[in-house]
């Protein structure tokens, strides 16, 4: 999802961002379930093809420099991925993406993300790079490919 601006208007902090009509994945998984319907195979892989190249996006991002920024969202979830009902597929939620250049590590003890979705080394709380939002990413194809969860 596109951040338009971001500021302070005296002592409160907004940020203006694109407006999504739709729901989040994690909705359209809910009611499936309800339902006892299944996702058709080409949706799914619609829809996991526009996450990974929104993943592919922030993953390839380079600075005024040139240099790769190395960002990894860690919370790819249901709940972070939109659908629009244009039939457009986005990603929200990079308030805890961390660009690796600019942040070591993450305190220790502090797990960023849902555990449902985490990779491995991100639940032992070991360093993470794109990998870490492609394993979410595979979690999510499971979920939507036999309507539950792997973990």
């Amino acid at each position: 999802v596109q951040v338009y601006d971001l500021g302070k208007v005296g002592e409160d902090y907004f940020i203006s961002m694109e407006f999504i009509n739709g729901l989040n994945l994690r909705e359209v998984l809910s009611r499936a379930k309800e339902t006892e319907q299944k996702f058709s195979e080409d949706i799914v892989v619609y829809i996991l093809s526009e996450t990974c190249k929104g993943l592919d996006y922030a993953h390839s991002k380079k600075d005024n420099e040139g240099k790769a920024l190395n960002i990894v969202h860690r919370d790819i979830s249901p709940q972070n991925i939109l659908l629009s009902f244009e039939g457009e597929v986005k990603i929200v939620d990079f308030g805890i993406a961390k660009a690796a250049m600019n942040i070591s590590h993450t305190m220790a003890g502090i797990l960023k993300g849902k555990i449902s979705y985490m990779s491995p080394e991100q639940a032992l709380g070991k360093p993470i790079d794109r990998k870490t939002d492609i394993f979410s990413a595979g979690l999510i194809l499971y979920e939507m490919l036999t309507g539950e969860k792997l973990f």
